[in-house]
């Protein structure tokens, strides 16, 4: 009995052990580029006879007994870093964040005004709204006459990363499958809106991959990587 909780102790710290290195592990993630001040060039992750290139939003009440959803078919910018090395991208710290070819519940036009707002990615998985410079700092999202208010926000999850192509040319592509967005009250009404916004709303944001090209200052594609 005694031989069998001693083996059951050693057991259990050898899976303890591996957890913590498995989680260092997993805080330890960084993004690479082969060169010093890194551009990071945003661009649509087009699969041929796919959308994996679509950024959709959904925004619903807290019983999800309404929503609307908005589409944008690219998601443009860049990104800068100093350092080859690093836990943290901020998109749109060097040229604005701009969304595309946006619609809402797939027909309708819309346009979505970033207001300088940046996106703060971390390696490990999660995104910050931050940077707004309009007074409300938030983005907007707005129909005819209707109009969702995005605020600054964060840490959200969750990010996935993986690596495309081979060294000396890789690629990172990004994939967002991000829920518990706040939604500020709408302006308009249900009938603009296709939802009530006087309701408590709530976002969810999900497919819209995008490939992150590392490139130097003069344009010239370098080797970036996520591990």
């Amino acid at each position: 009995m005694i031989r069998n909780l001693k083996v059951l102790v050693a057991a259990a710290m050898a899976l303890a052990a591996f957890g913590v290195f498995s989680a260092s592990g997993a805080q330890a993630a960084e993004f690479h580029c082969s060169v010093e001040n890194c551009v990071g060039v945003l661009k649509p992750d087009e699969v041929a006879n796919t959308k994996t290139s679509h950024h959709v939003f959904i925004v619903e009440n807290a019983a999800k007994t309404e929503s609307v959803s908005f589409t944008c078919g690219q998601l443009s910018g860049k990104s800068k870093t100093t350092a080859k090395t690093s836990t943290t991208q901020e998109a749109g710290n060097s040229t604005a964040l701009a969304y595309s070819e946006c619609f809402v519940n797939g027909s309708g036009a819309t346009t979505v005004d970033m207001n300088g707002c940046k996106y703060n990615f971390t390696a490990a998985g999660t995104v910050t709204i931050t940077g707004c410079t309009n007074a409300a700092k938030q983005i907007e999202v707005t129909i005819a006459n209707c109009t969702f208010d995005i605020p600054e926000q964060g840490p959200l999850s969750t990010i996935s990363y993986h690596n495309i192509g081979t060294s000396p040319n890789r690629e990172v592509t990004v994939s967002t499958n991000v829920t518990g967005i706040k939604v500020t009250a709408a302006t308009g009404t249900k009938a603009n809106c296709f939802i009530n916004p006087e309701q408590t709303l709530t976002g969810t944001y999900t497919t819209g991959n995008t490939i992150v090209t590392g490139q130097t200052e003069a344009g010239v594609m370098a080797d970036a990587w996520w591990e």
